[in-house]
């Protein structure tokens, strides 16, 4: 066995430049054209296209999420000894662990998402929706991200953790940079790093005080219920810290990046809006369908920790794999036209990761979604593009895309 190599536009460049109307067919087929499995040396990873290949990096003990060391190389210009607070949080996320220390850590984050402390909530999360609805329905043009999409998860989190409305927006500044920052919307300039290091140090005083408040006075918000966990006694109090922080991060731009290029799709596929607003039962499996096509994750990524291959690629330790979500989404329903939106497809979807790190707050992000697009479906009149302004994506990192602006017109 050898090391396939490839070369050609940077994945990141082709994103930028890719027309709003053909990504992202277009992005994927790129990454496609060079093989089921290769290096990518202007990226200095491999790419990982079959759906069959990414369970097996997904599941094997083989490769590892504790992706710093490649964090940091992509770093050269900071000062790392700027961004002690913002290491020190990351480096014990569930995310970033392995083995034990990630279904510990995760078993810990998982309190306060169990099914019935999930419906406990989404009377309070429909309420959330309809209140950020009403602020658009008179409106007879809307710029969707800034209104909606960027405003949904920062409220429902905020909820969820029973955040006072006067600190929420302080409160979502600092999440915001630090998802900036972790997702690669940075220069990384040693001003950035000064910057998400504060963010990061004043997420974990926050923190600190609401820990004390709640063991001084519990509720029924997600804090209060980590902490009564019966395992809490086992954890750090710095661990605690960055399960709460992740699990805070984790939902923002994410969410804003799905739920922006589902309403993309709705308004660029009036049949698919007409059928469902006649059939709302069709919302849940449209919803599936969008992310199949249009993942806001555009990679997940691993690295090699044991000498291995996947196909006829060999991959050395410390190597980086990335997956194509585009790709590996369109190859387990290759027989099934899968460059077609088709909302009756039986298909499913990487859009929330494969195996232990699948992603832990799915539910919650179906919750809100299931909510949004059924009110907007059933509030709000038809909706289209304006076409007198540009819908602009945003892909402002090699691992997330979304929409900077989604211009719509209300009809």
């Amino acid at each position: 066995m050898s090391k396939i190599t490839r070369n050609g536009e940077s994945f990141l460049d082709f994103k930028k430049r890719s027309k709003t109307s053909d990504f992202p067919t277009s992005f994927c087929h790129y990454i496609q054209s060079f093989g089921e499995t290769y290096f990518w040396e202007k990226g200095n990873f491999h790419v990982i296209t079959k759906a069959h290949h990414a369970r097996e990096v997904l599941t094997s003990d083989a490769y590892s999420a504790d992706r710093s060391s490649f964090f940091i190389s992509r770093m050269p210009k900071l000062d790392l000894g700027l961004i002690p607070d913002f290491f020190g949080v990351v480096s014990k996320m569930m995310v970033m662990s392995d083995d034990q220390d990630h279904t510990k850590r995760r078993n810990l984050a998982a309190h306060g998402f169990e099914d019935q402390v999930l419906e406990r909530f989404s009377e309070k999360l429909l309420l959330t929706v309809k209140l950020l609805l009403e602020e658009i329905k008179d409106k007879k043009e809307v710029e969707f991200v800034e209104s909606v999409a960027k405003k949904l998860p920062s409220l429902i989190l905020a909820d969820l953790f029973s955040i006072p409305a006067g600190e929420r927006e302080q409160f979502t500044k600092w999440s915001s940079t630090m998802t900036g920052f972790f997702g690669g919307a940075s220069q990384y300039r040693n001003e950035d790093g000064i910057e998400v290091n504060q963010a990061a140090l004043s997420l974990k005083h926050y923190f600190t005080k609401l820990i004390e408040d709640r063991k001084k006075t519990p509720g029924e918000d997600y804090v209060s219920l980590l902490l009564n966990s019966p395992e809490i006694e086992n954890f750090s109090h710095d661990e605690v810290l960055s399960q709460l922080i992740m699990m805070l991060v984790a939902g923002m731009a994410t969410t804003t990046d799905q739920v922006s290029n589902i309403m993309f799709q709705l308004a660029t596929h009036p049949e698919i809006q007409k059928e469902v607003r006649e059939n709302k039962n069709l919302i849940p499996s449209m919803i599936e369908e969008c992310k199949r096509f249009d993942p806001a994750v555009t990679f997940i990524f691993r690295v090699v920790r044991k000498e291995t291959s996947i196909g006829e690629q060999t991959m050395a330790i410390g190597d980086v794999v990335f997956i194509s979500t585009h790709a590996i989404n369109r190859d387990m329903n290759s027989d099934l036209a899968p460059d077609i939106l088709n909302i009756h497809r039986k298909g499913t979807h990487f859009a929330y990761g494969y195996g232990a790190h699948y992603c832990i707050g799915a539910r919650l992000a179906r919750m809100e979604m299931k909510a949004l697009f059924e009110e907007l479906l059933t509030g709000l009149p038809p909706f289209e593009l304006d076409q007198s302004k540009d819908s602009i994506r945003d892909h402002y990192s090699l691992s997330f895309s979304g929409f900077q602006q989604l211009n719509l017109i209300i009809n």
